[in-house]
């Protein structure tokens, strides 16, 4: 169902994107020309870079993932799972260049490379009875436990958009494209049973590519000041390489070695708002662009972790809920040129 409702997004926003747009004099006439009597704020952001455009962006980002917790710890009956998050940085490099000489049918390629590290750490912090999530059952109880994951977070996107000026107050901008995916985990677990300590690592490598469709909007609040939104939803055909294992150090019961690569159509989105502040130019740059956002990210499906059932070495099962979800703040310059 959530493809198909992917799917769907992607056949109507492409029918939308590259359908002929009705001459007008909203998009023939230049704003500059209009009489600021008339209308001070008509067309007061141009919307077509005179040749490229170039967009440098800091994230700081606070991401989840669905699927690691790795420790249970019982008291007077209750479980409880302590876990720490904070902000990790991030970069985004957009370029993009015309590919129309009119503005009448202008349309943009812009490729863009997004970067997050993924680092994060966690401990139980005190010491009881506590079930090891990620070693088999029914084995000794550990008396404290920790975990550290760290990473890579990287897309590449190759986009085809069109700008239309709605009104003078309102920028509409469908796009079409590519995008590819590279995810890279290191997740380690040190159980401490019977005053040794045990150890987990797993790697969970994620590769996928495939087709994306987004919308982008200005709302034209002043002559500098803009309010932004966009977002964007693709479908990837990837791969999970996963290597799991456990050397053993207090029992041969919790020895064991785990590696798959699995092969699946996912779907993930990325949501962004903010506030945009804009200086057009007379020179070589026609507008400067100072923005300041809120991005959300979702990958469906990516922590491919295996739990135990019992003490079977075949009884195992992919962790439930194995999203990786960021959210966090944007700051941005962009030029065009």
């Amino acid at each position: 169902m959530k493809s198909f409702l992917f799917l769907l997004f992607f056949l109507s926003l492409n029918i939308f994107c590259f359908s002929e747009e009705k001459q007008s004099c909203r998009q023939t006439c230049n704003y500059k020309n209009r009489s600021s009597s008339i209308w001070p704020l008509t067309y007061s952001k141009p919307i077509y870079p005179k040749k490229h455009f170039t967009e440098l962006t800091y994230l700081l980002m606070n991401f989840f993932e669905d699927g690691i917790e790795y420790a249970e710890i019982v008291n007077d009956g209750s479980k409880k799972f302590r876990n720490e998050q904070k902000f990790n940085p991030g970069l985004r490099i957009t370029f993009g260049f015309s590919l129309s000489k009119t503005s009448i049918t202008e349309k943009y390629l812009d490729l863009t490379w997004t970067y997050i590290k993924m680092k994060r750490a966690s401990d139980t912090n005190v010491r009881g009875t506590i079930y090891n999530l990620f070693l088999p059952p029914n084995f000794l109880n550990g008396i404290r436990a920790s975990a550290s994951l760290s990473g890579d977070f990287n897309t590449l996107d190759l986009n085809i958009s069109k700008p239309y000026l709605v009104s003078k107050y309102y920028i509409s901008k469908p796009s079409i494209g590519v995008r590819g995916a590279i995810i890279n985990q290191k997740y380690k677990i040190a159980y401490d049973i019977a005053n040794t300590i045990t150890t987990v690592r797993a790697k969970n490598d994620y590769l996928g590519v495939g087709v994306k469709a987004g919308y982008a909007a200005d709302f034209i609040i002043t002559s500098h000041y803009s309010f932004y939104a966009k977002t964007n939803f693709a479908l990837l055909y990837g791969r999970v390489d996963l290597s799991q294992k456990s050397p053993g150090e207090v029992s041969a019961f919790t020895r064991y070695t785990i590696k798959e690569k699995t092969y699946q159509v996912q779907p993930n989105t990325d949501i962004a708002f903010g506030l945009s502040f804009d200086r057009s130019f007379k020179n070589t740059v026609n507008k400067l662009s100072i923005k300041v956002g809120y991005e959300f990210l979702h990958f469906w499906d990516q922590i491919q972790l295996k739990r135990f059932m019992d003490e079977d070495p075949t009884a195992v099962k992919t962790v439930s809920r194995n999203n990786l979800k960021f959210n966090g703040l944007t700051f941005s310059l962009s030029l065009d040129i």
